[in-house]
């Protein structure tokens, strides 16, 4: 009998949260365009990167949706931002150390590679 999976912190459950919207990437889906509109957005740069999230919408927003949806802009320089930073570090670090192995046999390696990569920046999966 396999073992019940353990269940994920508060800390992780954003993490994966973060990240799926990362890989989602936009457009986001509006879900409350009066609210988009009526709030402000929260956003963070990474490198050269801007990523915007607005109240009403699911998912960062595209260059057109910042226009119409971001009244004003806050940029973040902690939390989401600095987590997006060190999972980019990693995915970049991963990158290089699977760039030897053929393609169509590097996703193993590099989730382990990713792991390893994130965990020497204290982030646990």
């Amino acid at each position: 009998m396999d073992s019940p999976e353990p269940e994920m912190t508060a800390t992780e459950r954003k993490l994966l949260l973060d990240m799926t919207i990362e890989v989602l990437g936009s457009p986001g889906i509006v879900v409350n365009e009066a609210l988009a509109k009526a709030t402000g957005c929260r956003c963070y740069k990474v490198d050269t990167t801007e990523m915007c999230f607005s109240r009403g919408i699911i998912g960062t927003l595209s260059p057109p949706q910042r226009e119409a949806y971001c009244p004003t802009k806050e940029f973040l320089t902690e939390g989401i931002a600095k987590r997006v930073k060190l999972f980019k570090e990693a995915a970049e670090e991963a990158k290089k150390e699977i760039a030897h192995i053929p393609k169509g046999e590097r996703l193993e390696p590099w989730l382990h590679a990713m792991g390893k990569a994130l965990r020497t920046r204290g982030i646990e999966v």
